[in-house]
């Protein structure tokens, strides 16, 4: 067996909905654990994947050429680029493509940098191909970028940078972007995962896209559409980056890794702007009254870019709160896996869902 699993903790998403009606004998169940849409899926993404499950008997064909097509010619009409569908890689999901990067760069000891608290799977899937995980300590909730330029040295393959970052919330900008972009080593690719980019409101956040657009050889973006589209459960996400690096990377792609019906999905939401509208602005509404309601019962959090709030500082021991909280079927996210086990994560979900979990939080506190 490969002695490099033996340490690698494996990734523990958040408690499923069917797992705490079964434990709780609770049917009623609110989650907000999974940084998921709460607003449901694109309904032209859905109105595709059924349109196309007829053919479910047949491999995938081309659905996955025509998505990358549609993602150019997008990106080339937002940032007046010339990019083409061989700038592109599609994955199940952006595990998948996060899986194919350590598959392809930390192949013989290499190293990949990043900050903590961040994404697991960067450090999980560093480990699983016998690489080292170098993690940076975050400043004030957010990378703190010259201190991850210390930490890149001669072995160092990959650098993730998470922006917005999971589990904080926080973006970098785009000047301090500018300089670690210009900093980095040209051995050693910097990885910017933008999965939750549609939900960012500051007009100072980075423009990462420029610096492929640029030619620029060690930048990649990640987007996803499990976040703003809706299609968690279906697993969708893509690279943009040089023709080169694609080249490199398709050839650590498991084949027929998407299917057409989710590739379909995927083409159908990228012209649903008016849900992408909808959701965002049903999201920063109900920001705005989880700010007021934490407030009021007065918890700490960290300002969000994204639909999810990190609560720190809390007063009561985060074992008991999410215990307490499943007892009244509300999911919640205990942030001990990503190195924080003193706080938890919270997705902004419904009025409903909020107001729900500000109900249970007011009860759980007056214990």
């Amino acid at each position: 067996m490969n002695p490099n699993l033996l340490n690698v903790p494996p990734y523990i998403g958040g408690k499923p909905i069917e797992e705490v009606q079964d434990e709780y004998g609770l049917r009623d169940i609110v989650k907000i654990a999974s940084n998921e849409n709460a607003f449901g899926p694109s309904p032209r993404a859905l109105a595709s994947f059924h349109h196309s499950l007829p053919h479910a008997h047949r491999y995938p064909g081309i659905a996955d050429r025509r998505l990358r097509q549609k993602l150019a010619k997008r990106f080339n009409a937002q940032h007046s680029a010339n990019f083409t569908e061989a700038n592109f890689m599609t994955g199940n999901g952006l595990t998948d493509v996060l899986r194919m990067l350590a598959l392809t760069f930390i192949y013989d000891g290499g190293e990949s940098v990043f900050c903590t608290p961040t994404f697991p799977l960067y450090s999980i899937y560093t480990r699983m191909f016998g690489g080292k995980a170098v993690a940076v300590p975050h400043k004030n909730y957010s990378h703190d970028l010259p201190a991850m330029l210390d930490a890149i040295n001669d072995n160092t393959r990959l650098v993730f940078v998470c922006n917005p970052n999971n589990p904080t919330g926080t973006l970098i900008t785009r000047d301090q972007v500018e300089t670690f972009v210009r900093h980095v080593p040209q051995t050693a690719l910097i990885v910017f995962d933008e999965a939750y980019f549609d939900f960012v409101q500051d007009g100072n956040y980075s423009n990462s896209v420029e610096y492929v657009q640029e030619q620029v050889p060690n930048v990649m973006v990640l987007r996803s559409f499990s976040k703003s589209y809706g299609l968690a459960n279906l697993r969708l996400g893509y690279a943009l980056t040089s023709t080169a690096i694609i080249d490199h990377l398709s050839r650590a792609q498991i084949a027929f890794n998407t299917s057409d019906q989710v590739l379909h999905a995927g083409i159908a939401a990228l012209d649903d702007d008016e849900y992408l509208d909808y959701v965002r602005k049903q999201l920063f509404v109900e920001k705005k009254f989880l700010y007021d309601g934490l407030a009021a019962l007065d918890l700490t959090y960290v300002p969000t870019e994204t639909n999810f709030i990190l609560l720190t500082h809390l007063p009561r021991e985060v074992k008991h709160i999410n215990e307490e909280m499943l007892r009244r079927g509300v999911i919640i996210r205990p942030m001990g896996g990503f190195g924080m086990p003193d706080a938890i994560r919270i997705t902004i979900g419904t009025r409903e869902e909020n107001e729900r979990f500000l109900n249970a939080m007011r009860d759980v506190l007056k214990q």
